[in-house]
């Protein structure tokens, strides 16, 4: 075991170390002096053979051209040969029946009565038959353009939802005997699409949209709701000349009827704006996102899918914003206009942690914080001076939705009233959060009392047996069926109170300042194991798997919770047995089920066999990479396939930062840059020819951390106040300081990608999303 310290000489001091058999040998040499920068890459160049393509107009929502800010979104795609349709969406718009009035037999009543309503759409009109067309989505400037063809004319049109202002753009330019072309906005009265489809729609109704125009010439359409509050939809048109264009704004408010002022304000300041500056001011935040992190593997179809989802998720969400619900900005019909719980909400986040792109998946953990009032009343009353849940499917307006409970609530559906661990679930999505960026204010504001009451109300229906053992009754697996002792719950709620001990001890807690520690022990100690057969972990206790079942439910402590995993030679067994077992049915498996199935194989350092399994997703793609299941869209699945492709590059579990841990066999170079690990730990590494030849980690906060680095012997260079032992061949443990930077070269590196960034060219044809 060999140890050696690094202390600034000078301000910019390094060393460089090479670890060799038997001894250390040390220089004041150095690779570099700057960190790894994302930035340096020409983004514009890399991104462009991304840039989704038509050669022919889209016909439905899962083909179409597709923008968002967070909160605004369309999608364009063709009505009839004189009819283009931009949908007009807006994750705020909720309805606000009383939660006190559910009727609890009412399945998803929360949904019912709570959910995202309708809106409208603009509406292109065109004064001859369109006979071709042409689209592109620019995923560097997040704009879309296209051409719209008829015998004897075209309009060339370009549309925007600005990245930070709540507005919608459209403009068109037309000629030939397209040339009076017009635009409108057609406004739908608020509907809830759950009941729509059900037949089930809600008494009263809410009123017909008003009309309104405002001293300034700017139309609007109010909608207000029977249980208070107000969407509004104000557009203004310029037809001033040969360019027209409209700016147009979605705003929702509750309990007050504000929203007409605000949506009226946000048209007024876009349509005065100086038109080009206020397209570059939409530009330039596109233009800081995209450089949070880097990817690059040369597989034409997985790069192309991956930036995608990455331009996809900061159109779906973003800082102090809304979580990514079932539909995102793009409300369809459907009977989800939720946001579900028991997978969807926590597999759509999930990446952008690891992907260091903090400023999207943050919703998630503030609307948990804004909302900790709810999350007590979503149980029954007789638990919510102490405990706090999440129902299956809730508002995103205020998460309310009522929970099960283990042995079944009152009334409720005796499945969905019996499911109980979704809360932490999601909390387990805040830790990563915190974990990743070591956010002290994160951890004591929102995780810890949160967490502290989602486990008290487990503490209320757990009871010790003969066997000496913590059982739970009844509960319901996701997606598959109630059991007592459910693997689903157990896996959760083993995490949860571990995590509670871990935290105290980070906060030096005793248990005079913390009461419950001992209780936290003793379930840690008591729990009852997870319940196995021959086949592997089963459901829950009696309750094996027999039969297709797309959750992964039973196996959460593999992934992605990660208390199951594979160092010791007889979990991998179990873990391995229990996937094949999973998947041997053939039947019941859903897109994210392949997604899963990746994460898992590449948990277990197989890249090939995670490859495989993503590639399983391919079919369920549509065009423009959304997603649907029984025809209906679901956002989560596609971007849980980009976290699948950076699990293969790069993994960050049990303090250990894993490079290249799973890359397929196909794949001989891959590069990522400023992937984000526990820790606060930024990493940056490449692999050439099938082997590591640089890594290089940041730390922002200092701190221990095990590196794997796939790189046997090498060159070490350390600036800041840091240690680095090795721990085994390839393994070290690092010893930080904040702004600390470790680099590890290979031998054999190339001088000319000694820790700058490299596109990996593609090694197989390009693959366009879109309809080409």
């Amino acid at each position: 075991m060999r140890t050696k310290k690094s202390e600034f000489l000078t301000s910019c001091c390094c060393l460089l170390v090479a670890l060799g058999v038997s001894s250390i040998v040390t220089t004041k040499a150095g690779f570099a002096q700057e960190s790894v920068d994302a930035k340096s890459i020409d983004w514009q160049a890399y991104l462009e053979p991304f840039d989704m393509r038509w050669d022919r107009l889209p016909k439905k929502w899962s083909e179409a051209p597709f923008l968002g800010n967070g909160e605004q979104g369309t999608l364009m795609y063709q009505l009839g040969p004189r009819e283009i349709r931009f949908d007009v969406g807006c994750s705020a718009a909720h309805d606000h029946r009383p939660f006190e009035q559910d009727d609890l037999t009412e399945k998803h009543v929360e949904v019912l009565n709570r959910g995202r309503l309708t809106i409208g759409s603009l509406r292109l009109q065109l004064p001859a038959d369109v006979v071709g067309g042409s689209a592109r989505v620019n995923l560097w400037d997040a704009e879309a353009t296209g051409v719209l063809e008829s015998a004897d004319g075209k309009v060339q049109w370009k549309s925007v939802v600005h990245a930070t202002e709540p507005v919608i753009f459209v403009q068109w330019e037309s000629a030939g005997n397209l040339k009076d072309t017009r635009i409108d906005f057609r406004t739908e009265r608020a509907k809830n699409p759950r009941a729509f489809r059900g037949k089930n729609e809600r008494q009263p109704p809410h009123p017909e949209p008003k009309s309104y125009v405002s001293e300034d010439g700017i139309q609007a359409s109010i909608q207000d709701l029977v249980a208070g509050g107000q969407t509004a939809v104000a557009w203004k048109i310029d037809d001033a000349g040969p360019k027209h264009r409209i700016w147009l704004s979605v705003q929702h408010s509750y309990p007050d009827a504000n929203a007409i002022d605000k949506a009226i304000a946000a048209v007024r300041i876009a349509s005065s704006a100086d038109n080009d500056s206020w397209l570059a001011s939409h530009r330039v935040w596109w233009h800081e996102y995209y450089p949070q992190s880097f990817l690059s593997t040369g597989d034409g179809y997985w790069d192309s899918f991956y930036w995608v989802q990455q331009y996809k998720l900061a159109c779906a969400t973003r800082k102090n914003g809304w979580i990514i619900d079932n539909q995102g900005p793009w409300l369809q019909p459907t009977a989800w206009n939720a946001i579900w719980w028991n997978l969807n909400a926590q597999l759509s986040h999930q990446g952008g942690y690891q992907a260091n792109r903090r400023g999207a998946v943050s919703a998630l953990s503030h609307r948990i914080d804004v909302n900790q009032e709810s999350l007590k009343l979503n149980v029954a009353a007789p638990y919510r001076h102490d405990s706090s849940a999440l129902g299956r499917s809730v508002s995103n307006w205020d998460l309310l939705g009522h929970a099960g409970e283990p042995g079944g609530r009152d009334s409720m559906d005796r499945n969905i009233g019996r499911e109980t661990a979704n809360l932490l679930w999601a909390l387990h999505n805040v830790d990563l959060e915190y974990r990743y960026w070591q956010d002290a204010d994160l951890r004591d504001r929102v995780l810890l009392p949160v967490l502290i009451r989602a486990v008290n109300y487990y503490r209320h229906f757990l009871k010790e047996g003969d066997d000496g053992w913590l059982h739970l009754p009844q509960t319901h697996s996701p997606e598959y069926r109630n059991a007592a002792d459910c693997s689903y719950d157990l896996d959760l709620l083993r995490w949860a109170v571990g995590r509670l001990i871990e935290l105290s001890a980070e906060r030096a807690w005793d248990e005079q300042q913390q009461p419950l520690l001992p209780e936290w022990k003793r379930i840690q100690a008591k729990l009852v194991p997870t319940w196995v057969d021959e086949t592997g972990r089963m459901i829950g206790k009696g309750v094996p798997l027999t039969g297709g079942h797309r959750h992964w439910s039973h196996l959460l402590a593999v992934y992605p919770l990660r208390t199951l995993t594979p160092e010791n030679p007889d979990d991998r067994q179990l873990i391995e047995k229990s996937v094949k077992h999973w998947r041997s049915f053939g039947r019941g498996i859903a897109g994210y089920s392949h997604s899963g199935s990746a994460c898992i194989a590449a948990m277990l350092g197989d890249g090939d066999l995670a490859l495989e399994y993503l590639s399983n997703l391919k079919p369920y793609v549509h065009p423009n990479t959304f997603y649907s299941e029984i025809g209906l869209p679901v956002m989560e699945t596609p971007l849980h396939g980009a976290t699948a492709v950076q699990e293969m590059l790069f993994q960050s579990w049990g303090g250990r930062l894993r490079c290249f841990p799973a890359v397929p066999s196909t794949w001989p170079d891959a590069q990522f840059v400023d992937f984000r690990g526990e820790g606060a730990f930024l990493v940056s590494a490449l692999r050439r020819n099938g082997k590591t030849e640089w890594v290089e980690v940041v730390s922002t906060k200092g701190g221990k951390i095990e590196l794997e680095t796939g790189i046997h012997g090498g060159q070490f260079q350390i600036q800041g106040n840091a240690e680095v032992e090795e721990l085994q061949d390839g393994v070290f443990l690092l010893k930080t300081s904040p702004g600390s930077v470790i680099r590890v070269a290979s031998e054999t590196a190339s001088k000319e990608s000694l820790f700058v960034p490299q596109v990996i060219p593609s090694r197989t044809d390009l693959f366009r999303f879109g309809l080409n």
